[in-house]
């Protein structure tokens, strides 16, 4: 009978001691850090469910709308501009070097710098989503469509420099620059979708990175 108390006891430590040990190392069974996270099911979902997995919003944001007049009428349209003017460098910068790496795309199509351009455009079309957190898709789009209307000012005028003017165009011009504001603007959409997207996943994981250490 001593004996099996003895091993008892001795038992009963070495469990307390490996308790200890995984308490100190957060990997206690019954901690809820062990469960799978409500947000990210490991199976179901489909395939974009599994390339692009839930996300919450930024923590930490102050309301985007603070100080904006929510009566009177054409709210949506009022609200859009309001988010624009005043995080306007989300979206003009970025718009700005979107028109550098789109010139590059274009003019240099079938080479690096053409490819580069590409990468820079779709980048700056990211970053404005990135960091215009309050609507990332609205900052996307404006960043496309600022960077067309620059494109295209642009073009006309050098063709005024060369003594043509718009009554001189080709009849398909209106059709290619209406195709080109469709593209930048729905690229736009994307890309701001996907850097807002990227924002909020990177905020995620960091915040279970500080959760696991701790």
């Amino acid at each position: 009978m001593t004996n099996r108390t003895n091993d008892d006891q001795a038992a009963s430590r070495a469990e307390a001691r490996r308790r200890a040990r995984l308490a100190a190392r957060g990997e206690l069974p019954d901690e809820p850090a062990e469960e799978p996270e409500a947000d990210e099911p490991s199976t179901g979902g489909g395939f974009l469910r599994r390339l692009f997995p839930a996300v919450p919003p930024l923590p930490g944001k102050p309301d985007p709308l603070a100080g904006f007049d929510r009566s009177g009428s054409l709210r949506p349209i009022r609200e859009r501009m309001f988010l624009l003017r005043t995080n306007w460098m989300a979206w003009v910068l970025t718009g700005v070097l979107a028109v550098v790496g789109y010139l590059a795309y274009r003019f240099y199509a079938q080479g690096l710098f053409g490819l580069l351009g590409m990468f820079v455009m779709f980048g700056a079309l990211i970053a404005a989503g990135w960091y215009g957190w309050q609507r990332p898709t609205l900052y996307g789009t404006a960043a496309g469509l600022l960077s067309f209307l620059i494109v295209a000012v642009f073009l006309v005028a050098v063709l005024s420099a060369e003594g043509a003017g718009p009554a001189a165009l080709p009849d398909q011009w209106a059709t290619t620059l209406l195709f080109e504001g469709l593209y930048q603007t729905g690229l736009g959409f994307i890309g701001g979708w996907y850097g807002g997207y990227l924002r909020r996943r990177q905020s995620h994981l960091s915040t279970q990175t500080r959760r696991a250490r701790r």
